[in-house]
């Protein structure tokens, strides 16, 4: 096993707001972790970056197609190209 380690990304803080019982939670596992010599902060970090991974994946998948409202207008019950409807032509 070599000496080496591989140098750390600089680490930066994150906040955001997540209810109190989730925040009791967390810190009560950091502090049974770190009672037994475990690193709950680099836990918690690849946690994260799985989780930010995942959500990476699954955001194409969340994007639903939308009516192009500007290109359409409704006459007389039908959609109509408003291209179509402005310049008077018959769609």
């Amino acid at each position: 096993m070599g000496v080496w380690r591989p140098k750390q990304e600089e680490s930066k803080t994150i906040w955001f707001r997540v209810p109190a019982s989730l925040k009791k939670e967390f810190e009560d596992l950091r502090g049974q972790a770190e009672a037994e010599g475990l690193d709950a902060a680099a836990t918690f970090t690849a946690a994260l970056a799985r989780l930010a991974k995942q959500l990476r994946e699954e955001l194409p998948q969340t994007k639903t197609p939308q009516p192009d409202a500007a290109a359409k207008v409704k006459a007389n019950g039908l959609d109509h190209d408003a291209r179509s409807a402005r310049t008077g032509a018959a769609s």
